[in-house]
C-alpha cells in the first residue's frame, strides 16, 4: 500500500514559514502541505522519527498563527539539502481544527 493509499485526507500545497519547537530547541523550515491530520515540513535539520513537536504555522485565510502538537511520523530528503519532516497531528484543539478544516475546505472548494 502507498503512502497516498494511507493517507485519511487529502493533502493540499502551502507555502508558509513554519516553526517546530522541542522543548528549546527551535528550526524554523516552510510548511509544504497540509491535511486534516498531518502536515510536511521542511527545514536545514530535524527531529528523529516519534519525538513530539509544537508546531507553529499560519494558514492563509485563517485568521493568524496556529499552534498544534504532533509527532514526527516519516522524514525524506527535502528540497535544497533540506529534510522534510511529516507530523502526525495529536491531541488537536477543536479551535485549531476549525480552522485547518476550514483552510482545506477552502482548498477543495
Amino acid at each position: 500500500m502507498s503512502q497516498n493509499e494511507r493517507r485519511k485526507s487529502p493533502r493540499f500545497v502551502v507555502e508558509v514559514p513554519a516553526r517546530l519547537t522541542v522543548g528549546h530547541d527551535v528550526l524554523i523550515g516552510r510548511l509544504r502541505d497540509v491535511c486534516r491530520d498531518a502536515a510536511l515540513v521542511e527545514a536545514e535539520r530535524s527531529f528523529p522519527l516519534q519525538t513530539e513537536v509544537k508546531l507553529a504555522m499560519e494558514l492563509p485565510g485563517t485568521g493568524g498563527p496556529l499552534i498544534v502538537t504532533g509527532s514526527v511520523i516519516r522524514l525524506d530528503e527535502g528540497d535544497a539539502g533540506t529534510t522534510a519532516m511529516a507530523i502526525l497531528f495529536r491531541d488537536i484543539s477543536p479551535s485549531a481544527s476549525a480552522r485547518i478544516d476550514f483552510f482545506v475546505a477552502q482548498q477543495e472548494g
